[in-house]
């Protein structure tokens, strides 16, 4: 029966992650021993990530420039990862993500000129190591962990003016925009293992990097082309998460987590250990 229900868990994870679709770091909470890997799935839903105010360069085909003071937000951005996780000691865990960044929205915030875009699938990766500061017998302890993620040349398309309601393409224009993106996050994590349910609170530091280009090529060429050129960092740097572990027996395990200002996301995870 604990077989079936994981397995059925799994299910439900990649489902979640296909269709919704950053890992988030804290996710599980516990290490695992000594020479033990652990493999797992996990999808992350980012509800909501915002952007400090960037300046947009323009380069036009006459030869001009200008620029302006944009903000914006990913919205509903979700990935779906494998990870591999190694013990080294008991007392510390490297591990790596792989995976597909997939769908969301670039959703632009300046007055007059605010657009909408659509993110493509691109393939995402991570790196990290977790190292336990200690743990008690009554199963309280706290972990310290760190992340960096990245993709590259991520592809926004189908962009909509949001007051208009008017394509790019319907204004003649075609677009061929990418952006790159990496993330560093630190954490510590406080859990409190109870029977098979570990959970845990953490707070931490997360920065996130974004360099965009683009050109916008009009279909009368008399109007030419335009050249944009920009980079911006998340507007907030704090992190909070909560989460649970539940050990399900068998040597699986399911995770829950949120994550808090610096972004909001949720993350269904599962993975077996060995």
């Amino acid at each position: 029966m604990k077989r079936l229900l994981a397995f059925t868990l799994v299910a439900i994870v990649v489902f979640i992650a296909g269709a919704v679709s950053a890992q988030e770091l804290g996710n599980p909470a516990k290490l695992i021993k000594k020479g033990q890997i652990d493999v797992g799935l996990q999808g992350t839903l980012i509800i909501k990530q915002s952007f400090a105010d960037y300046e947009l360069k323009r380069t036009y085909s006459n030869g001009t420039h200008n620029s302006s003071q944009k903000g914006a937000d990913f919205e509903d951005d979700g990935f779906y990862m494998a990870t591999i996780t190694y013990g080294i000691i008991d007392q510390i865990n490297i591990f790596a993500r792989l995976g597909l960044a997939d769908g969301g929205k670039w959703i632009d915030k300046q007055p007059g000129n605010a657009w909408k875009g659509n993110l493509e699938s691109q393939f995402v990766w991570a790196v990290g190591a977790k190292g336990k500061a200690f743990e008690l017998d009554n199963g309280f302890g706290m972990e310290i962990g760190a992340q960096y993620l990245r993709y590259d040349k991520r592809e926004v398309k189908d962009w909509r003016n949001q007051e208009t309601g008017e394509t790019a393409g319907q204004l003649g224009w075609n677009t061929n925009d990418t952006f790159d993106y990496w993330q560093v996050d630190g954490v510590v994590n406080a859990y409190w293992t109870i029977g098979a349910f570990t959970p845990y609170v953490g707070a931490g530091y997360s920065y996130s990097h974004v360099n965009f280009s683009g050109r916008w090529t009009n279909q009368n060429p008399d109007y030419g082309w335009v050249g944009y050129d920009s980079s911006s960092h998340n507007e907030d740097r704090f992190s909070a998460l909560i989460g649970l572990d539940l050990d399900l027996g068998d040597h699986f395990k399911v995770n829950l987590q949120g994550t808090f200002v610096s972004r909001t996301a949720v993350t269904l995870g599962i993975s077996y250990c060995f």
